[in-house]
């Protein structure tokens, strides 16, 4: 009688689980890996967001999430991926401001999947300031120098950004619209590849994300003219804000929102906007973004996500149609 009942206590110990991994209320949901598909090329804001929190759920969910980029056509291509798949919240999208906001400006009727209408809303992750980054052999220290250099080298200048439609090409053309200048985009795949032109003066300039540039910025390897925030950054601390520097309605911030397929359930995007938000309140997850230039938003639930990205369209649209950027 003795060994029976400890056969069967020890079966049942067996048949517990190591660790109750935490689901979708109502669901099984994760029970298996999830694609984390990032609209930008790895190396940038978005990519790192989408890398360093993915490990996070890993850890905390017990399942896999995998990050995949697919950078083309300026977060287009990420859309259409995610439109394919079912929607239960085993493919997810990371992207930022250019690709959730921008592409409706530049793209218009074209797009395939709308930005805000085409797929369901999560969470945003962070924040990032814009900045404006020159080769110092263009011999200028202040962004009105850089202004009267353009203004007496029409189209002479050339500046690289992510890619077509990326917040960095839009910011760009925002700053030379609001300067009255002209210079020449030429896009890449990622910023890292912009900014390797942009380290041996092979390009002009580049606006993008505090997160990427400061490093460099620090090293001296490319000079910061302006960034286009009210407030100084601590990440570098030298670099005037627009006001400061005599632009003051040079105002570019980007976010990384994190999307699932349309029709993915409520509870399952709760449920990841919760598990993300216990990642982004880990003191070392949180410390990485900080000293990344993020700022962290709190409260970012589903509902609340979609309307900030509603209101980021309308305010970006007609900026981007007031400074003719397009793609062809």
């Amino acid at each position: 009688m003795k060994k029976t009942f400890l056969t069967a206590a020890l079966a049942a110990l067996l048949a517990l689980p190591a660790w109750a991994q935490p689901k979708a209320p109502g669901t099984d949901y994760p029970n298996r890996p999830v694609r984390v598909v990032v609209a930008l090329a790895p190396g940038g804001n978005a990519d790192i967001n989408a890398r360093l929190i993915s490990t996070a759920l890993s850890q905390q969910l017990g399942q896999q999430f995998v990050v995949e980029n697919r950078p083309s056509g300026g977060g287009t291509v990420a859309f259409e991926t995610i439109a394919q798949t079912p929607p239960d919240g085993y493919t997810l999208l990371v992207g930022a401001l250019g690709s959730h906001a921008l592409n409706i400006g530049l793209y218009g009727d074209r797009l395939r999947v709308h930005p805000l209408t085409g797929v369901d809303h999560i969470t945003i992750s962070s924040h990032s300031a814009i900045v404006l980054a020159v080769h110092p052999s263009l011999g200028v220290n202040t962004l009105a120098e850089f202004r009267a250099l353009l203004a007496a080298n029409p189209n002479k200048f050339d500046f690289g950004s992510s890619g077509n439609g990326t917040t960095g090409h839009i910011s760009s053309a925002l700053m030379l619209h609001l300067m009255g200048v002209q210079a020449q985009h030429v896009p890449y795949r990622g910023s890292a590849a912009s900014f390797a032109d942009l380290a041996v003066g092979r390009i002009a300039f580049q606006s993008d994300t505090i997160s990427f540039l400061a490093d460099h910025i620090r090293a001296g390897t490319v000079r910061g003219l302006v960034i286009a925030t009210p407030e100084r950054s601590p990440m570098a601390p030298d670099v005037p804000t627009s006001a400061e520097a005599g632009l003051p309605a040079f105002q570019a911030t980007t976010w990384t929102p994190w999307s699932a397929t349309l029709g993915t359930p409520l509870p399952i995007r709760q449920f990841l906007y919760e598990q993300i938000a216990i990642a982004l309140r880990k003191p070392e997850m949180r410390d990485r973004l900080i000293q990344l230039g993020n700022t962290i938003p709190d409260g970012m639930t589903p509902d609340a996500t979609r309307a900030f990205i509603a209101s980021e369209i309308d305010k970006w649209v007609p900026i981007v149609r007031a400074t003719g950027a397009r793609v062809d």
